[in-house]
C-alpha cells in the first residue's frame, strides 16, 4: 500500500498544473467509450474546478464520492461546503451545475506522499458523501448495495468516471469494465480500470437492479493505467451514507419502526407507534423515539416512563405543542410541560393552570407557570422559575437558588445572601463571584453581546438589561436591532429588515414597498403604543396599562431601554427602565393609528440604512 497514489487532481490541489486543459479534453475512463448517458454519474469540482473528481447520485440530491475529492490531505475535516460544484452531464465544460449544503467523509486525516504513498484514514475508508440544495430533476439515481459484494470476487462490473486516458487529459465522462480479482481490507481489487479525474466514481453491479458496489480510490504509484486499482466497499460505510439521505429527506426503506423516521417511505412517521400519553412498555414502542445509532441523539426523543409516552421539556421554556426533526415542526398538540423536579419537565396530555405568578396555590397543576412553591415565608404561591445568576428575574426579584442551580423569582427582599445578574444590589460585594454593582443592580464585565445573558446586552464593558430589538420592537438607530436595521415612518420607528415577500416578515407585519425596496412594517399597533386589549398588540402582544408591551421571563426578553417587571395585575411585562425604577410605557409617538400611506419610507431614510 505505501506505494498506491490517489488518482484524482483533487488530492493535487495546488500542484502543477492546477487545473485540466478545458481546450484538449480528450479522456476517457481506461479503454472506455464515451458516454452520453450514465447521468446519475456526475462531476464533482472542488473550488471552482481546481482539479476532477467523479462522483454518483445515489438519490436525487445525494452524491457519492471519494474522501480526497473533498478533503484534503493531513486535514481532519472536509473542504467548506460552499467549495463544491456539481456537474450534470457529459462534458466538464457543458453541465447544469449544482451546489451543495451538506458535505461528511468518513473521520480523520489521511497523508500523501508521493515518495511513501497514502498512510492515515484513507485506504478502504476513502468516502465521501455531499447533500445537494436541491433535487436533480430528470435523472435517475443508482442505489447503493447494501449487503457485501464478496459474491463479486471474478464476476464483470461497470466503470464510469471523468478521468484522463494514458493519451490525454481528463474531463469527458467515459465507461469501461473491468473484473473483480479480489475484496481485502474494504478495498475491492481490480486492474487497469482508474485513472486521475476518475477518483470517486462508481463500480456498478449490473443486474436487474443496477447497485453501486465501490467508489473509486487508487492505483500504483506512477502508472495510468495501473496493474492494481482499489475501489472502496460501500457496503462498510452505511452509517455515513444513511446520515446523509436522512438529512437530505430522502427515505431509506424498509419495515416501519418507531424511531422519528418515515421507515417504510409513506409519508409518514412511525404510525402504528403509542402517541404521547399512551401506553407503553418500552420507549421503541412510542412515537418520535430516539433516532438510529448512525445519527446524533435528539434530547426531546420520546420516552416510555411510567408506563406512558412521553418526552422531556424545559420547565423555564416551556414548549410541548411541536417537535423539531431536521429542520421541519411536527405538531403535537395537547400538551403542555408539566414540571417533575427542579429545572426538569416531561409533555404529558392536557394543560397548565390558569393561575398568574403571586397567586395562592396547593399544587404545581394550578400554576401558569408551573411551580408551587412556598420561597421561604410561609406562603405557597404561583412563581415563575429561574436559574440562578442567569439574569431570570423581573426588576426588584432575584432566583432564590445558586449560580446554575434551579429556583423561584422572589421578592429580593426574601433572599439571604450574594445576588445574581439584574438583582439588586447596594455594593460590588454584595454580588456572586466577579460581578459588579452598578446603578443599584449586579452585573459583569463584557466585550460583546456574547458575553451576556440571553436578555442582556453589552453596554460600556457591562451586561446591561435588554436584547437588541426583534421585528417591531422600539429603536433609535440602527445598534438597537439585532437586524440592524431601524425603519422609520411618519413619527414612528420600529426594528425592520428587508424582505421580498410576506413570508420573509414575522406574522403581524407586511412586506411593504418603500423607496425602492420593501421592508417589513407593522400590521398592528407598534411595541409602546396606545391601545385597549390585548388583540391590538399583535400576535405576541398584551395590552399593559392601556400600552403594547409583552411578556417577558425565561426565554422572552425585553428590548433595549426595558426591563422584565410586574404590572398593576402581577403579570411580568417589558417596561421603560428609568433612573428612580420602571414605568410601563414612554409617552407614546401618537394617540392614533396612522395612515396606511405613513407606512411608506422616505429615500432618505433608506439612505441612512446600514445593511448587515
Amino acid at each position: 500500500m505505501r506505494r498506491l497514489l490517489l488518482l484524482s487532481l483533487a488530492c493535487a490541489f495546488g500542484c502543477d498544473p492546477p487545473t485540466p486543459d478545458l481546450d484538449t479534453l480528450s479522456a476517457p475512463i481506461v479503454d472506455g467509450t464515451f458516454e452520453a448517458g450514465e447521468e446519475a454519474v456526475v462531476s464533482v469540482l472542488p473550488f471552482g474546478g481546481v482539479g476532477i473528481c467523479t462522483g454518483t447520485l445515489i438519490a436525487p440530491n445525494v452524491v457519492l464520492t471519494a474522501k480526497h475529492c473533498v478533503q484534503a490531505a493531513n486535514a481532519d475535516a472536509p473542504y467548506p461546503v460552499t467549495a463544491f460544484t456539481i456537474g450534470v452531464g457529459s462534458d466538464v465544460r457543458d453541465v447544469r451545475e449544482y451546489r451543495a449544503r451538506y458535505v461528511e467523509t468518513t473521520p480523520g486525516a489521511y497523508r500523501s506522499d508521493p515518495r511513501t504513498g497514502l498512510g492515515g484514514a484513507i485506504i478502504g475508508v476513502d468516502v465521501g458523501v455531499l447533500v445537494l440544495r436541491e433535487d436533480v430533476e430528470g435523472v435517475t439515481p443508482i442505489p447503493i448495495r447494501r449487503d457485501p459484494a464478496s459474491d463479486m470476487i471474478g464476476r464483470e462490473f461497470t466503470a464510469v468516471g471523468f478521468g484522463q486516458r494514458p493519451d490525454g487529459p481528463a474531463g469527458l465522462k467515459y465507461k469501461g469494465g473491468g473484473v473483480v480479482t479480489r475484496i481485502a481490507g474494504g478495498v475491492i481489487y481490480t486492474e487497469q480500470t482508474i485513472c486521475q479525474g476518475d477518483s470517486g466514481g462508481p463500480m456498478i453491479e449490473e443486474g436487474p437492479t443496477r447497485r453501486v458496489i465501490g467508489v473509486a480510490s487508487f492505483g500504483q504509484a506512477g502508472s495510468c493505467p495501473s496493474s492494481t486499482d482499489g475501489y472502496n466497499v460501500v457496503s462498510d460505510h452505511l452509517d455515513l451514507i444513511d446520515r446523509a439521505m436522512v438529512i437530505a429527506g430522502q427515505c431509506l426503506g424498509g419495515e416501519e419502526v418507531c424511531n422519528s423516521l418515515d421507515d417504510d417511505c409513506d409519508d409518514v412517521v412511525d404510525e402504528g407507534c403509542a402517541g404521547f400519553g399512551e401506553a407503553c412498555a418500552a420507549d421503541d414502542e412510542c412515537a418520535w423515539a430516539q433516532l438510529p445509532d448512525f445519527l446524533p441523539p435528539e434530547d426531546d426523543a420520546a420516552r416510555c416512563v411510567e408506563g406512558v409516552c412521553t418526552r422531556p421539556c424545559d420547565p423555564l421554556a416551556p414548549a410541548c405543542d411541536a417537535i423539531e426533526r431536521f429542520g421541519a415542526s411536527v405538531e403535537t398538540p395537547g400538551l403542555y410541560c408539566q414540571r417533575t423536579s427542579g429545572c426538569e419537565g416531561r409533555c404529558v396530555p392536557g394543560g397548565p393552570g390558569e393561575a398568574i405568578d403571586g397567586t395562592d396555590c396547593a399544587s404545581d397543576g394550578e400554576c401558569a407557570s408551573g411551580h408551587c412553591v412556598d420561597p421561604g415565608d410561609g406562603r405557597r404561591r404561583c412563581l415563575p422559575l429561574c436559574v440562578g445568576d442567569a439574569g431570570h428575574c423581573p426588576v426588584g426579584e432575584a432566583c432564590a437558588a445558586n449560580p446554575t442551580a434551579c429556583g423561584a423569582c422572589v421578592d429580593a427582599g426574601l433572599v439571604v445572601g450574594a445576588r445574581g445578574l439584574g438583582e439588586p444590589c447596594a455594593a460590588h460585594e454584595e454580588c456572586h463571584g466577579d460581578g459588579v454593582c452598578e446603578d443599584g443592580a449586579c452585573t459583569r464585565a463584557c466585550t460583546g453581546d456574547d458575553g451576556c445573558a440571553d436578555g442582556f446586552h453589552c453596554s460600556g464593558g457591562l451586561c446591561a438589561r435588554g436584547d437588541r430589538g426583534r421585528i417591531g420592537d422600539p429603536c433609535e438607530g440602527n445598534d438597537d436591532c439585532g437586524s440592524g436595521f431601524c425603519a422609520s415612518a411618519a413619527d414612528r420607528s420600529w426594528c425592520s429588515r428587508f424582505c421580498e415577500a410576506a413570508e420573509d416578515c414575522p406574522d403581524g407585519f407586511a412586506c411593504t414597498p418603500a423607496g425602492g425596496a420593501s421592508v417589513c412594517a407593522p400590521a398592528d399597533r407598534l411595541f409602546g403604543e396606545s391601545c385597549a386589549s390585548d388583540a391590538e398588540c399583535g400576535p405576541d402582544g398584551v395590552c399593559s396599562s392601556g400600552r403594547c408591551t409583552r411578556s417577558c421571563g425565561v426565554g422572552a426578553s425585553c428590548p433595549l431601554g426595558h426591563a422584565c417587571a410586574r404590572d398593576d395585575e402581577g403579570r411580568a411585562v417589558c417596561r421603560v427602565e428609568t433612573s428612580g425604577g420602571c414605568s410601563i410605557s414612554a409617552a407614546p409617538r401618537s394617540a392614533a393609528r396612522p395612515p396606511a400611506a405613513a407606512w411608506l419610507l422616505l429615500l432618505g431614510l433608506l439612505a441612512r440604512v446600514r445593511r448587515r
